[in-house]
C-alpha cells in the first residue's frame, strides 16, 4: 500500500513539473520567452580547433585491423606500414604548421565570443585562407592511403575501412 502510494505521489510530481518547465505559460500576451529566464540561458560555446577545421587526424592502427578483420600477418604488415607512414606525414604537416594553428585557435576563440558578424567573416576568411592549403596536403595524403589500401585489401575489407 505504502508503495503504490510512493508511486502515485511520484507521478503527480513528475507532471507538474514537466508542466511547469515545458515552454510557454498561459496569461498575458506580454509573458514571452524572453522573460523566461529558465529559457534563456546560454549555451556553453565549443571551442574551435584549427586542427579539426584542416582534417587532421590520426588513424589507430590496432583499431583499424580490428575493424577490418585483417587475419594474413602479410596484409597486416602492409596495412600497419601504410597507416602509420600516413599517421607519420600528417603529424609532420601539423609540426610545420604548429604555430599556425595555435594562432588560429586563439584567434578563433577569443573572438568567438563577439556576435559581430563582420569580424566573424574575416575570422572564417583567415581560417579558410590558412588551412586550406593543409587541407589539400591533408588529402593527397588520404588519398595516396587509399589507393594502397586498395591494393592490399579485399574489396569487402577496404569497404569497411571506409566506414
Amino acid at each position: 500500500m505504502k508503495n503504490l502510494l510512493f508511486v502515485a505521489m511520484l507521478l503527480v510530481s513528475v507532471q507538474f513539473s514537466a508542466q511547469h518547465s515545458g515552454g510557454r505559460r498561459g496569461g498575458a500576451s506580454g509573458q514571452g520567452q524572453g522573460q523566461n529566464p529558465e529559457l534563456n540561458q546560454t549555451k556553453e560555446v565549443k571551442k574551435l580547433s584549427a586542427k579539426e577545421i584542416a582534417g587532421i587526424f590520426y588513424y589507430d592502427v590496432d583499431e583499424v585491423i580490428k575493424k577490418v578483420k585483417i587475419k594474413d600477418d602479410d596484409k597486416k604488415y602492409s596495412v600497419t606500414k601504410a597507416l602509420r607512414n600516413y599517421n607519420f606525414k600528417v603529424k609532420e604537416i601539423l609540426f610545420l604548421n604548429a604555430t599556425k594553428f595555435t594562432d588560429l585557435d586563439l584567434l578563433m576563440n577569443s573572438m568567438s565570443k563577439e556576435r559581430d558578424s563582420e569580424s566573424s567573416k574575416n575570422i572564417r576568411e583567415k581560417v579558410k585562407e590558412v588551412t586550406g592549403p593543409i587541407k589539400v596536403k591533408v588529402h593527397e595524403h588520404e588519398k595516396e592511403l587509399n589507393e594502397i589500401l586498395r591494393g592490399v585489401l579485399s574489396e569487402k575489407q577496404n569497404k569497411k575501412s571506409t566506414t
